[in-house]
This record gives C-alpha cells, sequence and structure tokens, in this order.
C-alpha cells in the first residue's frame, strides 16, 4: 500500500514538473520576439546572441521536460533541473535589484509574472523536483544499445526552436527596404522632416504607425539599441501618419505623406547621414553593429 502510494505520488510528481516546463518552453516559443528583447534588454549581450540565448533556454526546458517525464538519468537530471531553476532565479533577483518588475517572460506572453512572482514559482518547483527524486528509487543503468537515444532526443528538443522560429541574423539579410527617394528627399530638404532636424547630422528615423505590432517589437528594439550604446534620443525620430491614437513623442506627418514615402510597408527604419540614406532596415534586418558603428 505504501509503495503504491509512493508510486503514485511519483508519477503526480513527475508529470507536473514536466508540465510546467512544457508549458514553459511553448509559451516563450510562442512569444519568442518579446522573449529576445527582453533578455536583450537588460544590455548585457549582443542582439544576435539574445537570438541565440533564447531558444537555447527553450530547448534546455524541453530537454528537461522530456528527461523528467521518462525518468532518464535520474541523479543527473536532478542536479540539471536544481541547477537550472537555481540560475533562472539568480537573474530574476539580478532584474528585481535594479528596479525591473515588468513580465519576466517565463511563460512568454500568456502569463504576465513580475520577477518576485517568478521566483516563487522557481522555489516551488524546486520543492517538487527534490520531493520528485527523493520518491524515485535507483534505476538500473541504461543499456549500451539504448543509451544513444536520450542524446538523440535531447539534440532535436534542441534544435527544435532554431527550426520552428528561426534566428531573425540567420534569415534574413541586409537587403535594401523600398521607398521613395523623391518624396524623402523633398521632404528632408525643405519638408516636414526638415523642420524636425532629420536631415542634419546623423540620425535613425522609423516610420512606424500606432496599432502595428511589428512597429512596437522595432521601436522596442531601436530603444534597447540606443539604451545599450547610448546613442541620444535626440538621435532617434519616429514617424506616424496623424490621427487619433498617435504615440507621445512621436512626430506625425499626413498620412497621404507618410504613404508617399514609405510606399504604405512598415516598420521602415533609416540610417540617415544628413540627407544621405545609409541604410534601411525592416523589423527582422535591423543591424545592431552597424546602428552603432554609425554613431561612433
Amino acid at each position: 500500500m505504501v509503495n503504491k502510494a509512493r508510486t503514485i505520488v511519483r508519477w503526480i510528481l513527475r508529470v507536473l514538473i514536466a508540465a510546467v516546463f512544457v508549458f514553459s518552453a511553448v509559451a516563450k516559443l510562442v512569444g519568442i520576439d518579446q522573449f529576445e528583447l527582453y533578455i536583450f534588454s537588460f544590455g548585457l549581450f549582443s542582439l544576435n546572441f539574445c537570438f541565440i540565448l533564447a531558444r537555447l533556454c527553450i530547448g534546455a526546458e524541453m530537454v528537461l521536460a522530456l528527461f523528467t517525464l521518462c525518468g532518464w538519468f535520474p541523479r543527473t537530471m536532478r542536479l540539471l533541473t536544481s541547477g537550472l531553476l537555481i540560475l533562472f532565479s539568480l537573474f530574476l533577483c539580478y532584474a528585481a535589484l535594479i528596479g525591473r518588475n515588468d513580465n519576466c517572460q517565463c511563460f512568454g506572453q500568456m502569463v504576465d509574472l513580475s520577477p518576485a512572482w517568478s521566483l516563487l514559482k522557481n522555489a516551488l518547483l524546486i520543492v517538487l523536483v527534490l520531493l520528485y527524486y527523493r520518491f524515485t528509487p535507483p534505476k538500473p543503468r541504461m543499456r549500451p544499445r539504448w543509451i544513444a537515444f536520450p542524446f538523440l532526443f535531447a539534440a532535436v528538443l534542441m534544435a527544435t526552436p532554431f527550426v520552428v522560429s528561426i534566428p531573425d541574423n540567420w534569415y534574413f539579410g541586409p537587403e535594401q527596404q523600398r521607398y521613395s527617394e523623391y518624396h524623402l528627399q523633398a521632404s528632408l530638404e525643405e519638408g516636414q522632416l526638415r523642420f524636425w532636424g532629420m536631415g542634419e547630422g546623423r540620425c535613425i528615423v522609423a516610420f512606424v504607425t500606432p496599432q502595428c505590432p511589428y512597429c512596437k517589437l522595432a521601436r522596442q528594439k531601436l530603444d534597447a539599441i540606443a539604451s545599450r550604446h547610448s546613442i541620444p534620443l535626440s538621435k532617434l525620430f519616429y514617424v506616424e501618419p496623424r490621427g487619433k491614437d498617435n504615440t507621445p513623442g512621436a512626430r506625425t506627418i499626413t498620412t497621404q505623406h507618410f504613404l508617399d514615402i514609405t510606399y504604405g510597408a512598415r516598420p521602415l527604419v533609416m540610417l540617415l547621414d544628413g540627407t544621405k540614406v545609409i541604410a534601411t532596415y525592416h523589423l527582422r534586418n535591423i543591424d545592431e553593429d552597424q546602428i552603432a558603428n554609425f554613431f561612433k
């Protein structure tokens, strides 16, 4: 009777722990853009490295879920699972210490958790992990001919986030975006953009619209790049078509003027040296290194 109860408890804990890791990985993968930007917003790593790190975290959670559910290598998994949770908790402590109280992206955009609540979640999960392995008896070594299968599954799971969501810097090249050179130059030389100082010196101009989710992500990327490389905010301009829901601080032009310059494409990001266009980007190919070097 006691052994049966222990078995039931062990299975409940096993499924619960695996389910938490699976949900966490899937939620992050669904909101991968926000997860990448959250890591990047701390200014510790380059944007390109954050693309890789975000997917490695997702892959690691998927591997932990599978190995826990299958009961493979219990002693090793106890150390790895506890170690990863402690590592995540240290990062959350750092976030809390520097005053970050926004969504920590532990469950992506599906569950809004502050660092403090996520630390509590991690503490409870560590307790569940230790309880699970406390109820798990030692297992005989896996037969040599089967030993490769867990590692094969682990490799597939680690690669899955990179296949499902290819990192931007792997997939998108530095191609120039279409725009009307005539209307842009006219506005920079004697029009509205010139009035705001965009035709003088070096600056970034981003043509965006308030309700566009891709424009919002582009703004977050540009703001984070500017913060990380100490680019003055006076050198970063957001231009929107005039309307009732314009973003505070954005420059507004008529919708027709906006369409004349951008051909309706947005976000459209430009590096300007005076009236000369050095580079253009959309959301996916914003080049952090080129922007940083441009303002050195």
